[in-house]
């Protein structure tokens, strides 16, 4: 059984660092109109801690590739377009099937990848939102994966978890597990186990995308593949207020994730600003696992592969 210890800690702002490599995967995400969350302007952001120009190419899968130059003083954006139907995303009501979007951004030294779009309820005028994901380079390679997303467990419509696959070789099978048998996928199919395997070949994308309050379904998913791949993972329109009344409101919340064999047992946490409710902390096992806070002696839970345990904004300290 393995054991987490985990830290939490009440500061109000942390400067992270994104992920140096020379090849950045970016499988496709997904939206739906249906939800009011829609995304307008979304690009890729590239820079470099290096002096010296750095040539890059950014290729659209299944179409041009657009050549550039990046150094520290001097960062690279490319616009991608806006829209549920992009060389990013892929409207939620077609995912479920192989289809040919994302990008490969491939350059002769180290640089950073950035994804970001702005997004909001499109009925109103309205667009406060904003999600990013940064791309992980070589470190975002691997067969094991577990879906993390916001809960999605209020009774509000306009909530739409996903996660998205992009293969880096041929003939690559997936293989898709712990999803409650009937649970109602966004393209209007139903999830049943054993769920078919997936046949993705080099730079093919397949998204899983799960709406309202059934997203939570999507979280502790189990992604396996035979060969390298890439796995995007999040919600688009998504909360982390568990209650069923009123309108606790959404946003957007989704990154690009690490495989099984990188992660770790030791996590600090550090709170930003907003709402105990809605800054919570999920954490899924990849095995049965025990529990520990801030340095106590006695685990707060003991809890199996593929499941979940939650905490609340209280659970941080000074």
């Amino acid at each position: 059984m393995k054991k987490i210890v985990l830290l939490f800690i009440l500061l109000f702002s942390l400067n992270s660092l994104a992920q140096l490599s020379k090849t950045h995967y970016i499988p496709p995400l997904t939206t739906s109109s249906s939800s009011g969350v829609t995304p307008i302007d979304h690009y890729i952001y590239i820079s470099t801690p290096s002096l010296q120009d750095v040539k890059f190419k950014i290729l659209l899968i299944g179409g041009s590739t657009i050549p550039g130059t990046v150094n520290k003083t001097t960062p690279y954006r490319y616009s991608i377009g806006d829209g549920e139907n992009t060389q990013l995303f892929e409207s939620s009501s077609n995912t479920g099937k192989v289809i040919n979007k994302g990008f490969i951004i491939e350059s002769e030294g180290l640089i950073y990848v950035n994804v970001r779009t702005n997004a909001g309820v499109s009925n109103v005028g309205n667009f406060p939102q904003a999600g990013g994901l940064v791309a992980k380079g070589i470190s975002g390679l691997g067969k094991r994966f577990r879906a993390g997303a916001m809960l999605n467990t209020s009774n509000i419509p306009g909530l739409l978890n996903f996660f998205s696959v992009l293969a880096t070789e041929n003939n690559t099978e997936i293989k898709i597990s712990n999803i409650p048998n009937g649970t109602l996928l966004a393209n209007g199919t139903t999830y049943n186990a054993p769920f078919p395997p997936i046949k993705l070949d080099k730079n093919e994308s397949y998204v899983l995308a799960i709406n309202d309050n059934l997203g939570s379904n999507l979280i502790g998913a189990l992604i396996e593949s035979d060969k390298n791949i890439v796995v995007n993972s999040g919600s688009f329109g998504g909360t982390n207020d568990p209650s069923n009344t009123g309108n606790p409101g959404r946003d957007l919340g989704f990154d690009q994730i690490v495989s099984a064999d990188k992660i770790g047992t030791e996590y600090i946490f550090i709170k930003g600003q907003g709402t105990d409710v809605l800054e919570r902390v999920l954490l899924i096992a990849e095995e049965d696992t025990e529990i520990y806070v801030n340095g106590n002696t006695t685990p707060v839970a003991t809890i199996q592969a593929g499941k979940n345990y939650i905490f609340d904004g209280s659970a941080f300290v000074n």
